[in-house]
């Protein structure tokens, strides 16, 4: 008898069937004396449309509403139906005794398998290897430590829960504000609420009006300071009144100033935490302006081909114990670029200490670090992938090193009634950010300040939250300094900044401070809105669908973004619904609540929500700006194309036609800016032929054998949403509401 093991994607099982010696070639799989290996493209099976769950359900109405599945069905995703039927027959192959479930160890990678094998019909036993890095040492030992499939059946419940959850809020609430609003609105479980930060946002800077104020520093012969007074409560140094700090730096000049305390305190900064995914996505968008799907993507490769790192997709910033006798030989593996930083650390091994190593802080996985195989060199690489490598190696060695160390000064001068106040630093011990060059750690700081004040709802502050890095005198209590001059300074109050991809990434992880209660915040902590796993495709799919877009590193709501959020239901939008759900979703993957229950609740959350939507009377029809009027709409081009939105387009009247419509037999086939349409998409028809798809712009020739029903030839390079670029054939979907790859060749 044989064991069957399952990959999520084709580059992973063909790892594994090698280390297995699983090395004849099938159709979709690999096979050996004792092993066969097989794998999908991501997800091969998902949950059913609304017209698989029920014929009924075809039509968008909102009489059907809400949709609420009782026996739910799943769906073969067309694109992936051979590599299905492949991997179906081999779970029931008759000398397959056993399943190894090898996907992606997390939520989302139990989910694909469970899928497949519910929808299979197998009731083999499954075993679960369960990995965090993909060199051989690793995928080795993973199979001699293989658990049961029974341990995993909470994290799997919770994995079909989220997916049904999402299915019922996605598929209710974007029937019933696209047919409220005559015009195509998708709402989500996680983007809806993401998308509300980034609107209200944009709204408070609108709505921002600014205000002078000043400040008054006094110029000393070898310093300077800041007045400010004692007593007020916040922004000390601020002035309101013109006159008032005219008057008050003319009288300073000249005047005398006693030193009337001088604070000096030797102060550490320890190592910053090894990165999860969401903190190293920020960071690359801060340095070096890449996308969150990008920086997903270079580690994906880094992970999966290169072998140099560990599991991408983690939400945790420590180590497991079991990790600290490898870190002698995960030193040794780096390149030479890191030689000078390395001899450190031959002098002074790592210790165990527990700001790195705490196994109360992991649960899936690890923080990411770089993995045991060796790296001769990085230059051949792609820019990306070697930036993305050097910030995980440099997190990865400054946890190793000591604190950074510095004296800092704090000086309070008086003159008669009026207060100075300066500040100095003076390192006196490098530390871990010798790691970091004086230029990257200038960076650095910008980004820390830029993202502190994108969290500060009240805008920039001014001057006085800015600490001065100037050199002090050797100054004591008594000292007198006359004031050679004083600066009257004219500043402003600013608007919070507009929200970047690092700052967004930044409020969905820790979207818990805009809830109430304590228990949810604590939830929050960990998965904010959405996952590490999830939350680069969250931001994509709001610039696909039209609701935001990127103006340079800025991230701004478009019309129909801010319309949406303005109507939608405050239930919907709010941090507080993801934070409860993902609470209990985690207790559930421990165990601790009950899937039905949780179902059930759902269910009628959406119930309540879809019967305020068909009631409400704020609600009415949406027209889109017509493109090119207005700076957003002109700036407004969508990355990628996605299913179900609806193609601009005048009346039929004034457009050619394409031939009848395969999708409701009614309307005529036109062309809009982007595809191919129905001219009856206000009655809820979404039959579409994008003019490009994932990211490759297709030929008329392949339109037209689209509109006609036909598979094209084969396309090269279409990029998946995962990072893949593969070449396939585009077809109709069976419902024709729109094209899909039906095949694909990596």
């Amino acid at each position: 008898m044989k064991t069957l093991v399952f990959a999520e994607k084709p580059s992973v099982g063909k790892d594994i069937a090698r280390i297995l010696g699983a090395g004849r070639r099938g159709e979709g799989f690999l096979e050996g004396q004792d092993y066969i290996v097989t794998w999908g493209f991501g997800h091969l099976v998902s949950l059913g449309h609304p017209e698989v769950q029920n014929p009924a359900w075809q039509k968008w109405s909102l009489d059907t509403l809400p949709m609420l599945p009782q026996d739910w069905k799943l769906s073969v995703l067309p694109s992936s139906r051979q590599q299905y039927e492949i991997v179906a027959k081999l779970f029931n192959r008759d000398d397959v005794n056993q399943i190894i479930n090898g996907a992606d160890a997390g939520r989302e990678g139990e989910l694909i398998f469970r899928l497949v094998y519910q929808h299979s019909g197998c009731q083999k036993p499954i075993r679960r290897l369960w990995i965090s890095s993909m060199t051989d040492e690793a995928i080795k030992q993973g199979f001699a430590d293989l658990r049961p499939g029974e341990k995993y059946e909470p994290l799997a419940q919770a994995a079909v829960c989220r997916s049904r959850a999402d299915w019922l809020v996605g598929m209710n609430f974007t029937r019933a504000y696209t047919k409220r609003m005559n015009s195509m609105f998708t709402l989500g479980r996680v983007q809806t609420p993401t998308l509300a930060m980034v609107v209200n946002r944009h709204l408070e800077i609108q709505n921002f009006v600014p205000k002078d104020y000043w400040e008054v520093n006094a110029v000393f012969s070898d310093f300077s300071a800041l007045w400010f007074d004692p007593t007020a409560d916040e922004y000390p140094s601020r002035i309101d009144q013109l006159e008032k700090a005219r008057e008050l730096s003319e009288r300073l000049k000249g005047e005398q100033a006693v030193v009337h305390s001088v604070k000096k305190s030797k102060k550490k900064q320890a190592p910053p935490s090894l990165y999860d995914l969401t903190t190293l996505q920020r960071e690359a968008n801060s340095k070096y302006s890449m996308t969150a799907a990008d920086t997903l993507a270079a580690l994906q490769t880094l992970y999966e081909k290169r072998k140099v790192v560990t599991y991408p997709r983690t939400d945790s910033r420590y180590l497991s114990e079991d990790i600290f006798p490898t870190i002698e030989k995960r030193l040794a593996s780096l390149p030479g670029q890191y030689d000078e930083y390395l001899g450190w650390l031959r002098k002074n091994r790592p210790t165990k200490d527990k700001r790195v190593f705490n196994d109360s802080k992991v649960s899936d996985h690890h923080a990411i670090i770089p993995t045991e195989k060796k790296v001769a060199d990085t230059a051949g690489w792609p820019a990306e992938e070697r930036n993305i490598y050097d910030l995980v190696v440099r997190r990865f060695l400054a946890a190793f090193y000591p604190d950074h160390e510095y004296l800092s000064t704090t000086v309070v001068m008086r003159s008669g009634k009026d207060n100075f106040k300066a500040s100095g630093r003076v390192v006196t011990e490098e530390g871990w950010r010798a790691l970091y060059p004086k230029r990257q750690q200038a960076a650095e700081k910008a980004a820390e300040k830029t993202a502190e004040k994108a969290a500060d709802k009240d805008g920039d502050t001014g001057s006085e939250d800015d600490e001065n890095e100037q050199s002090l005198p050797d100054l004591k209590k008594g000292d007198t300094r006359k004031i050679e001059d004083s600066v009257l300074l004219t500043r402003k109050t600013r608007p919070p900044a507009a929200y970047t991809e690092a700052t967004l990434l930044q409020a969905m992880e820790t979207a818990g401070k805009l809830v109430d209660s304590e228990e949810l915040r604590d939830a929050m902590k960990d998965s904010g809105l959405g996952t590490p796993a999830t939350r680069a495709e969250i931001i994509e799919k709001l610039i696909r669908v039209e609701y935001m877009l990127r103006e340079k590193k800025k991230l701004v709501p478009t019309p129909k973004g801010i319309k949406l959020v303005e109507v939608a239901a405050a239930e919907i939008k709010s941090p507080e619904m993801t934070g409860s759900w993902e609470k209990r979703l985690s207790d559930m993957a421990k165990g601790k609540d009950d899937p039905d229950a949780f179902i059930g609740d759902i269910s009628a959350f959406v119930s309540t929500i879809v019967g305020q939507i068909k009631s409400a009377r704020n609600l009415s029809t949406y027209s889109s700006p017509e493109r090119g009027q207005g700076s957003d709409s002109r700036r407004q081009k969508p990355v990628r194309p996605v299913e179900a939105r609806q193609v601009s387009a005048t009346p039929a009247v004034q457009r050619k036609t394409y031939g009848d419509c395969p999708a409701c037999g009614k309307g005529q086939i036109i062309e809009g800016s982007r595809g191919y349409g129905c001219n009856r998409f206000k009655e809820g028809c979404n039959y579409v032929v994008w003019k490009e798809f994932f990211g490759k712009k297709l030929t008329q020739s392949a339109i037209d054998l689209l509109i006609q029903g036909r598979t094209t030839r084969l396309i090269k390079g279409f990029k998946l949403e995962d990072g893949r670029v593969v070449d396939g054939r585009l077809g109709m979907k069976e419902d024709r509401t729109g094209i899909e790859l039906v095949a694909i060749k990596e």
